[in-house]
């Protein structure tokens, strides 16, 4: 059992058998094994946690399970011996990552200013893209789609509502309820 932190792993879909039928659910990759989601507590309750691993180690003890410290909680993680990666992209939690994307370690929010006129509190698509890049593990292009995820999905508004998200100089604000 290993305690990690979401920076060392990447979150993707996980296609895998359940009871004869093929499944695609969301999961994480680590050094080249993918792992399914058991159970998620509260930061308050990682001693719970780890023992939660422990006992699951004793059940099953040929079992790799992982505990991975998330912005929000404490997530415990079982190894699928014959998963595949579907998709990097359709498995990312836009609640946790608008979180982590604002946060104190996400892209730098600032007031900006273009052709005369200031913009507060905003972002820009190419720095965000690099952020996604190294948070996600994933390539510019998949980045780029996460973002526009987090606009399609009311995470973040282009400052003049423009409708796509770029890998540019453009300028991006989280909404209030982000």
């Amino acid at each position: 059992m290993l305690i990690l932190h979401a920076e060392q792993v990447a979150y993707c879909l996980v296609s895998s058998r359940v009871d004869q039928v093929k499944v695609q659910q969301p999961g994480l990759e680590y050094q080249g094994r993918f792992y399914l989601k058991d159970a998620a507590y509260p930061h308050r309750d990682k001693q719970k946690a780890i023992q939660q691993a422990r006992q699951k180690l004793l059940e099953e003890q040929d079992q790799a399970l992982l505990l991975v410290e998330e912005a929000a909680m404490i997530t415990l993680w079982h190894h699928v011996r014959k998963a595949q990666k579907v998709s990097s992209i359709f498995a990312v939690n836009l609640q946790q990552l608008a979180a982590a994307m604002g946060g104190t370690e996400g892209v730098a929010i600032k007031n900006r200013q273009f052709r005369l006129k200031t913009y507060s509190n905003c972002f820009v698509g190419s720095e965000a893209v690099d952020w996604l890049v190294a948070y996600l593990r994933v390539s510019r292009e998949e980045a780029v789609r996460v973002g526009q995820r987090l606009m399609s999905e009311n995470w973040i508004d282009h400052v003049a509502k423009e409708p796509a998200f770029k890998d540019d100089f453009f300028f991006y604000r989280f909404r209030q309820e982000a």
